[in-house]
């Protein structure tokens, strides 16, 4: 057992390792049935204004949904409130249209890209969108994923503080998030072996090789130098905190970045403000950026990548490494090989030595982790033994079984309709809220209050400074501002 959680434990601190807030964002298209296409139906008008609502927003194109869970205390209780809100999403879509199930979009002709670039309803993301374009075109920020959100316990940040003999808690808490980035991204290659799932490509682009029929199928487009990923001659590297931001604040100074937000490093320390505002106060939570769309899971995300994701935050809490620039570097670069072999390459043999040496590591973490979280630890730890000794039972391997001449578009059409199925008939989808608040609990979401289910069955909405309770079914209507559209 390490020094760190050693220390932990004697000091009955486990509580705060195990402890911390998640949140999942996902981006999804709607596509259109027949063709099929992104979809050139608006946005739903019954999911409020997405200037302002907290769940449900767009991105890059009128057809790229973007979810947003509220922050909880447990990983479970994130994926279980963003099973609400697809449910919510499914329920909205015209008769025509589903949820594509990849990171991938459909292909696309050339009326399909003139709707893309020409159809935009958000003014106040407008200029940013232009720059992006003329920057990177458009097809890489149609590419979908998954990213997750967390935050440790305040007191855990006091502890490493004290450890190590940082009096300001600002700096305490952007030393230990940097500390988790560049270990967590140290070990992307790991979590593209075993959670890519963009084997091939429908569409051809200016930053995917042209050989790209002859590479396919691969592991992860996405997740490559060819995917969402800043322009090869921007660098930031995750050697040390000082660094790393004296790099982004330089990219934006000179224009290479619109703003800070223009960073896609696979992991972000994320606050409100500029980027001088995160040094001087601290970040808020850190943002992990490398999940590809599962298709297997119904809502494109499982437990399994979730809490594996858990327990490498955690290594990285209580097992630091050394992370000088040219390992960084190397890591990098190795990501890369390892999301453009074909998904059933085995890693190499050093890989796969320093996979196995985790994976020990980890099992004493879920040794002494908290009961309700052990079953999905072993779960995810089980699956991580299975794929390194089998490649075939990777998401990315299993997904290219299904593709037929370079293409996954029956496979998606088929799988998008079953998934859209299986929300809209089941029913228990709102299992955490009582049957007589359902309507107004999915009312509050639409409407873009922010909600909470309470321990004493009370559904808390919240819109500004305002904040009301209730017991029973209500229209929340008429709690709304008159300028709010609805």
């Amino acid at each position: 057992m390490s020094e760190n959680l050693d220390h932990l434990k004697r000091n009955h601190l486990l509580d705060l390792l195990f402890a911390g807030r998640f949140g999942i964002e996902i981006e999804e298209h709607r596509v259109q049935l027949g063709k099929p296409r992104l979809s050139q139906h608006p946005h739903s008008r019954q999911l409020g204004t997405r200037k302002t609502n907290p769940y449900f927003q767009t991105d890059f194109s009128e057809s790229q949904e973007e979810l947003v869970t509220a922050p909880k205390h447990a990983s479970k209780d994130a994926l279980a409130h963003l099973h609400e809100l697809q449910t919510i999403l499914s329920n909205e879509l015209s008769e025509d249209e589903i949820i594509w199930p990849l990171s991938m979009p459909p292909h696309l002709n050339e009326d399909d890209i003139d709707f893309l670039l020409t159809h935009f309803e958000r003014p106040w993301y407008q200029e940013y969108r232009e720059e992006l374009i003329a920057r990177y075109g458009y097809y890489q920020h149609i590419m979908t994923g998954v990213h997750v959100n967390y935050s440790p316990a305040d007191n855990l940040i006091d502890w490493f503080g004290s450890q190590h003999h940082i009096q300001s808690y600002p700096a305490a808490k952007n030393r230990l998030y940097f500390q988790i980035a560049q270990q967590v991204t140290g070990y992307r290659w790991l979590l593209t072996y075993l959670f890519g799932a963009s084997p091939v490509t429908e569409n051809s682009a200016d930053n995917l090789p042209n050989n790209r029929l002859d590479i396919q199928p691969v592991r992860s487009w996405r997740a490559s130098d060819f995917g969402f990923a800043n322009r090869p001659e921007i660098l930031v590297d995750y050697s040390d905190f000082e660094t790393h931001i004296r790099q982004i604040r330089q990219y934006i100074a000179n224009g290479d970045f619109y703003d800070k937000s223009e960073f896609y490093g696979p992991v972000r320390l994320k606050g409100p403000g500029e980027i001088e505002d995160l040094i001087q106060n601290g970040a808020n939570y850190m943002e992990f950026r490398m999940f590809d769309t599962d298709p297997f899971s119904l809502d494109g995300i499982s437990q399994t990548a979730l809490s594996f994701l858990h327990l490498l935050i955690i290594d990285a809490i209580v097992n630091p490494q050394p992370w000088p620039k040219h390992t960084a570097e190397g890591a990098r670069a190795f990501n890369h090989v390892v999301a453009l072999a074909h998904p059933d390459e085995p890693l190499s043999s050093t890989a796969t030595q320093h996979t196995r040496n985790l994976l020990t590591r980890l099992a004493e973490i879920v040794a002494v982790s908290p009961a309700d979280l052990r079953d999905d630890f072993n779960q995810a730890l089980d699956y991580a033994k299975t794929a390194l000794d089998d490649p075939k039972q990777t998401i990315g391997a299993r997904l290219a079984s299904f593709i037929k001449n370079d293409s996954l578009t029956t496979y998606a059409v088929t799988r998008g309709q079953a998934i859209l199925k299986a929300r809209q008939q089941a029913k228990d989808n709102f299992v955490f809220v009582p049957k007589n608040l359902q309507k107004t609990y999915i009312q509050a979401h639409k409407l873009g209050f922010k909600t909470l289910m309470r321990e004493d069955n009370h559904l808390q909405v919240t819109y500004g400074d305002k904040v009301w309770a209730f017991m029973s079914e209500e229209d929340l209507t008429k709690y709304l501002p008159n300028h709010i559209e609805k």
